[in-house]
Formats: C-alpha cells, sequence, structure tokens
C-alpha cells in the first residue's frame, strides 16, 4: 500500500457495509470530497474507485448509487458516460427542467453587460485575460472561455458598452 492510501483512509468515515462512507477531510461547494495527490486536487469518490477496482476508463465518469457526493462506500459507486450521468441526474429530481442561462442560473458571477465588457476590453489588445480576471473577480480561465464563446456563447456580440465603462 502507499504512503498517500493510508492518509487517504483516514479521511473516510468507514461504517456498515451499506452505510455511506462520509468524507471527513475537504471537499467543493457541491459536497464532493477532495484529495491532493501528487500536487493536484482529485476527487475522492475517483480515488475510491482506482483504489478497489483499478483505472478509470477514460471517458468514463464514477457515479453513486446513493446520490450522496460525500459518500466514499465502494460499493456505493459505478462507472457510467457523461449521457448516464445527466439521466440519472434527472432520474433522481436533480436536474433542472431547462437549462438557465446567464443571470438566470443562480452560479453566474457576471451580468450580459460585464461578458460583453469583457469581450470588448480584451479584443483591444490592451488587457490580459488575467487581469480581466481580477477587475471581473472571475478565473483567467473563465475569461478564455467567455473570449472564445465557449460559454455565454449565446449572447450576442451586440450592445456596446459605453466607451467610459471600459476605462
Amino acid at each position: 500500500m502507499a504512503d498517500w492510501e493510508d492518509r487517504f483512509w483516514e479521511k473516510v468515515d468507514v461504517c456498515g457495509k451499506d452505510e455511506c462512507w462520509e468524507w471527513q477531510a475537504s471537499h467543493d461547494r457541491w459536497a464532493y470530497g477532495h484529495f491532493w495527490l501528487d500536487g493536484t486536487m482529485q476527487a475522492a469518490h475517483r480515488l475510491v474507485w482506482e483504489l478497489t477496482n483499478g483505472p478509470i476508463p477514460q471517458g468514463l465518469c464514477v457515479l453513486h448509487h446513493c446520490d450522496h457526493p460525500g459518500c466514499q462506500n465502494p460499493s456505493h459507486l459505478f462507472l457510467g458516460t457523461i449521457a448516464d450521468n445527466n439521466r440519472d441526474m434527472r432520474e433522481k429530481g436533480r436536474a433542472r427542467s431547462g437549462r438557465l442561462r446567464g443571470q438566470k442560473n443562480g452560479q453566474t458571477k457576471l451580468t450580459r453587460q460585464e461578458v460583453h465588457m469583457i469581450r470588448q476590453l480584451y479584443a483591444t489588445g490592451k488587457h490580459t485575460q488575467a487581469l480581466l480576471g481580477e477587475r471581473f473577480g472571475i478565473a483567467q480561465r473563465t475569461v478564455s472561455h467567455i473570449v472564445r464563446r465557449e460559454r455565454w456563447a449565446w449572447l450576442d456580440a451586440s450592445p456596446m458598452v459605453r466607451s467610459d465603462a471600459m476605462r
């Protein structure tokens, strides 16, 4: 057993074989456990799968029968595609009936106007993605997705933002 495996299992509340085994350490905003391994943050439930079943085939997700993201019980985990994961969410009532875009999505930090401004400021060539990220309180990666229209792609290029707002 590798050194990290003992450290990993110390963070799991292993209880009855049919119960959820709760992750006792850091987790993300969706309650999935996270574990530092070799300098990167790993999803705990994926590590559990690999420790107990071997490598996860490329393109597959590790899903929970119990629908509890903090659960690390290997018997509660199964492999599936992204389509399987989406179907599982719908069947368990976790999927929204329609995709909420832009400001209607509770996860968004930006308004339509700010997205337009980010695109316009970046297009001037005077602002880096990192600087725009700092200015708008988002990650540089998010700015990159916005300017390449991988995020907010449905938002057209119109309404010009007032030039005084661009300073």
